[in-house]
């Protein structure tokens, strides 16, 4: 499973990409800080023993694409942002369904709330992330290792979708303004 690293590139990767490509694309620094944050947040699951299975679900996209529309819905952008926030979320269940699980279970029970059955996609794009803190070089050099081959992974992807959503940006504000040209010269 990705480390926190990892998620909160897939997090930011997904909503500089969804946000691409809505009507009115509008990120700010707060709204892709939450990104990166709630693409982190499925993993708080282990601290209450249930790693992998609700948060890590379809029903918790859901869940999460409500309550962001509900705080959201009122703001300018506010369905984008929201739009981007699920999509980061959602974002963590695809980076660990392509991640390396020796647990048991093994998998994600990713379609809950319809079954608690666990699914992998086999490809271990990514390596395990130790928990095991009292061994130094596992918990620490092995940890470093794949935060960094999860930034040489996900890093260009990033870059894409900043791209992309960069060039859209600047196309939606261009016709913006032709646009408001257009109705001052009426």
């Amino acid at each position: 499973m990705p480390s926190p690293v990892g998620h909160a590139l897939g997090g930011l990767t997904a909503a500089f990409l969804i946000n691409a490509f809505t009507r009115r694309p509008a990120l700010t620094v707060g709204l892709l800080a939450a990104s990166a944050a709630i693409a982190v947040a499925p993993d708080l699951d282990i601290l209450v023993n249930a790693h992998r299975t609700y948060t890590h679900s379809v029903g918790g996209v859901a869940i999460v694409a409500l309550a962001a529309w509900l705080i959201l819905r009122t703001r300018p952008a506010g369905a984008a942002g929201a739009a981007a926030l699920t999509a980061a979320y959602a974002s963590h269940l695809v980076l660990d369904w392509l991640s390396k699980d020796t647990s048991k279970p093994s998998g994600l029970a990713v379609l809950w709330p319809f079954t608690l059955n666990y699914y992998k996609s086999g490809l271990d794009l990514f390596g395990q992330i130790s928990r095991r803190y009292w061994l130094p070089e596992e918990f620490v050099i092995g940890n470093v290792k794949a935060a960094m081959w999860e930034i040489a992974l996900v890093g260009p992807l990033l870059l894409v979708a900043w791209a992309v959503w960069s060039k859209r940006t600047l196309e939606t504000k261009n016709e913006e303004g032709k646009t408001n040209k257009a109705r001052v010269s009426r």
